[in-house]
């Protein structure tokens, strides 16, 4: 087995682009959420988180109904705008904190909250599309070591004015920039090839023809746990938990041992630690949470350190599912990132805001207790039942695994999760033809993963440029890949390589 440090510098390329999402991610949680002093800021972290979600709902709305793919021109786009919108919010929340009292309003605070939490979801969505199609440690590495670095820089503005705390966010953002065209010089996460083992979403996805379902309700398992989570945010009666420097100091040494734990499993390819295993344990922070608030109600930092744990987990582990969404799902990347924001923070958000505003939950710490025990209790039953339902299925008849294709196909939360089959053009499928012949010659030649997508691409007529931008790679890397297949295959041009096809593939 490879050692786990010859894993990590074989993933050495992805430096600028986990660093990327960890800036994204201390941006927001910086400007949105205090540095978490607090749990959370209530109606500014998730009142906003509501508001934000449904203009990207409408988003997401559009991008189904119309299909599209987002060129590699357009995505970029995005991205710069997004990094200034989050840049500008960052600024405004400075601004209001040091400036006059008579500016820095409720209403001015929420929506430059807003705006930072629009802009920092757009850049995580950014920076995920850019791991998509990678393989399951690839993905875990990428995710878990994006929450190490963030959760680092965000404890460093735990010790600034909050004014400064803002400026300093603003640099870790703009810091997008420069790492953007670093991370562009750099193989993407797809070109690293790492073993995976059949226990992890990526596998159930590429090889479980009941995979659909199965994905479709992990999502659903991850809100209700969220929906938990948004209780325990604001435990007992809605109010943020605010941190002492040593709960504080707990909460951070705790999270970075779970991300260098989660991810030395993964690299010894003990990938139960994705399915099972996270699940277990983010309960099992939920659960103990529980029991510190209950065991020193005066001194409740103490469960919000597993509180805040739990949550920063679910992070990750939602990063970690929706790569899995986009290497398996047909439509834009951004559809996937959306519905996943939706699903677990629009669940938290949910369940905070209630929390807040309907005294009945609030002030009944049994009804709290229970509910919250029955989230738990929900969301491992859904998820256990699911593993379990995996390894059934692999068992039954073709003639039976085929009725069960069709019944996800049938399924409307799969349709929703855009993990339905697409019904391809003619150019759809042409394309997957060439890109079935590609691998066929890929196999003959010794061709790499990317070659075998430049190739692809080139059989069908494309432009260098073209292949390029659809690769999100620089020209210069698709001309030297390009060459690197006439040499391997011998042939010495795109007629050579049809005409080959046409012969020597099936």
């Amino acid at each position: 087995m490879e050692s786990i440090s010859a894993v990590i510098v074989r993933h050495k390329p992805l430096t600028w682009s986990i660093l990327g999402l960890a800036l994204c991610r201390a941006g927001l949680i910086i400007g949105s959420y205090g540095s978490y002093r607090h749990s959370d800021e209530g109606v500014f972290s998730d009142g906003v988180m509501l508001v934000a979600l449904a203009i990207l709902a409408v988003l997401w709305l559009l991008i189904a109904i119309t299909k599209c793919h987002l060129s590699h021109r357009v995505v970029r786009g995005i991205a710069f705008a997004s990094i200034l919108l989050e840049a500008f919010s960052l600024i405004m929340t400075g601004l209001l904190e040091i400036g006059p009292a008579e500016t820095n309003t409720a209403a001015n605070h929420f929506l430059a909250s807003t705006l930072c939490t629009l802009g920092g979801l757009a850049c995580m969505s950014y920076w995920l599309r850019r791991a998509r199609n990678c393989t399951a440690t690839t993905a875990v590495i990428y995710a878990f070591g994006a929450l190490f670095v963030s959760e680092l820089l965000i404890f460093a503005s735990i010790f600034m004015a909050k004014g400064i705390s803002s400026f300093y966010a603003v640099a870790l953002v703009l810091l997008q920039f420069p790492c953007i065209t670093l991370a562009r010089k750099k193989p993407l996460a797809c070109d690293i090839k790492t073993i995976s083992s059949e226990n992890d979403f990526f596998s159930f996805t590429k090889n479980t023809m009941t995979s659909k379902v199965f994905l479709a309700t992990i999502s659903v398992s991850i809100g209700v746990l969220a929906c938990a989570d948004g209780f325990l945010r604001g435990y007992p009666d809605g109010s943020s938990i605010a941190f002492r420097a040593t709960t504080r100091f707990a909460d951070l040494v705790l999270i970075l041992a779970f991300c260098v734990a989660i991810i030395v499993f993964a690299c010894r390819r003990h990938h139960r630690v994705m399915t099972v295993g996270i699940f277990v344990v983010m309960e099992a922070l939920a659960c103990i949470a529980l029991l510190c608030y209950s065991a020193w109600p005066d001194a409740l930092d103490i469960g919000a350190i597993f509180t805040t744990n739990l949550n920063a987990l679910l992070v990750a582990f939602s990063w970690y599912i929706i790569l899995a969404f986009m290497s398996y799902g047909w439509r834009c990347p951004y559809y996937y990132a959306i519905a996943g924001w939706i699903v677990w923070l629009g669940c938290r958000g949910i369940a905070r805001i209630t929390l807040i505003n309907v005294t009945a939950v609030s002030q009944n710490d049994l009804l709290m207790l229970a509910a919250v025990f029955t989230m738990i209790v929900i969301s491992t039953q859904v998820a256990f039942i699911n593993f379990l339902n995996v390894r059934k299925f692999e068992a039954i008849p073709e003639e039976e695994m085929a009725h069960q294709q069709e019944a996800a196909q049938a399924s409307p939360v799969v349709k929703i999760m855009g993990l339905d089959e697409h019904h391809e053009s003619l150019a759809d499928v042409r394309q997957a033809t060439m890109r079935h012949n590609a691998e066929e010659v890929g196999k003959q030649f010794l061709l790499s993963e990317r070659e075998i997508e430049v190739l692809s691409l080139y059989a069908l007529g494309w432009t260098q440029k073209r292949v390029a931008e659809e690769l999100f790679i620089s020209p210069g890397t698709a001309h030297a890949h390009i060459k690197r297949i006439y040499a391997k295959t011998g042939l010495h041009s795109r007629q050579e390589i049809l005409d080959y096809m046409e012969e020597y593939t099936s």
